[in-house]
């Protein structure tokens, strides 16, 4: 076979490759499962009303009401179309059921779609929260809250968004108020009001969060052991206390220096790079890697998988290091 009839058998081949990856790719195509539609928000299959909301036959206010309904739970059956792509200040029309005239329209305000349900918890109100007079930002009032913890009855559970977060909480003096769309709380905090015995150094936090936000080490501020008083505790098991100075705080236990650490001077030799912990008792905050040196240890501490600790002097302040574990 000469050289021109070797060419033109390679570019055949060549192109019947490309052919047939073509074909199969056009079959692939083919065979991907059509795109399921989604689907749309349905409007809740119970709202409460809040105040007398009239009742029409049809979806059209230009007519005189059929009649009207005082504050109550009522069922829906069916709402306009795109409901759920009204904003705030608009209506939508719902129809729901009644018992005595059988199914009848309502006109109501977007933002008041949704359901009242009882609760029993308590809300760390974290900033500066003002009140309403209904799960809704038109009925926000001028009193505003200090930061405090509430006692939360009910929760409202809407389709709109910027709704979440709206709980009523109960006050001395105007009774029972809304807090509504406020994202800077605390929910089911727990109340404690007593004595908490702080054993060893322990992360003070301005913020019940601080302690996932240290990005430096000199952001890291340590109290002495002490005695203080705990008003009450998140989920999370971070503590909102006040020191005997009269300073309010939080602070989470496992963020400390552990108990029945071992004062040792130990010339201690890492053969390997290690990780900095500012807690044995945490995988985190971190603070950089050492790479392998001898290091004065001056504390070692066996942790409850009888693992061993070693405090050691650092570029970064006071750190804990496992010599024998891998990065």
């Amino acid at each position: 076979m000469n050289f021109k009839t070797r060419i033109k058998s390679f570019i055949c081949l060549v192109f019947v490759m490309m052919l047939v990856n073509f074909i199969c790719n056009m079959q692939a195509d083919a065979a991907l499962p059509p795109h399921r539609a989604i689907d749309p928000p349905k409007v809740p299959p119970v709202i409460t009303l809040f105040e007398q909301t009239p009742l029409y036959s049809t979806p059209d206010d230009s007519r005189k009401p059929f009649a009207a309904l005082t504050p109550q739970d009522v069922t829906t059956v069916d709402a306009e179309q795109a409901w759920y792509m009204k904003q705030r200040g608009e209506k939508v029309w719902i129809k729901i059921k009644t018992t005595w005239a059988g199914d009848l329209w309502m006109h109501l305000d977007y933002d008041k779609i949704g359901v009242v349900k009882p609760l029993d918890t308590n809300i760390a109100l974290l900033w500066d929260t003002a009140l309403y007079t209904q799960p809704s930002l038109s009925t926000m009032t001028e009193v505003v809250l200090a930061p405090q913890t509430v006692h939360a009855n009910a929760v409202f559970e809407s389709p709109v968004s910027y709704l979440s977060n709206s709980y009523r909480i109960e006050t001395s003096w105007l009774g029972d108020m809304w807090v509504v769309s406020q994202p800077h709380m605390l929910i089911d905090m727990e109340i404690l009001n007593q004595e908490m015995d702080l054993p060893t150094e322990t992360l003070y936090m301005e913020d019940y969060d601080t302690s996932n936000r240290l990005q430096r080490p000199s952001d890291v501020k340590m109290i002495p052991p002490q005695k203080v008083f705990a008003f009450e505790k998140t989920q999370n098991g971070v503590y909102h206390v006040r020191s005997q100075d009269g300073n309010t705080f939080w602070i989470q236990p496992e963020f400390a220096q552990p108990a029945g650490a071992e004062p040792i001077k130990e010339r201690l030799k890492l053969l390997k790079d290690v990780r900095l912990y500012l807690f044995p008792t945490m995988p985190f905050p971190t603070f950089g890697v050492l790479s392998a040196q001898t290091v004065d240890a001056f504390e070692r501490w066996t942790d409850p998988q009888n693992e061993q600790w070693y405090h050691i002097h650092t570029w970064a302040g006071d750190m804990w290091v496992q010599p024998d574990k891998p990065l």
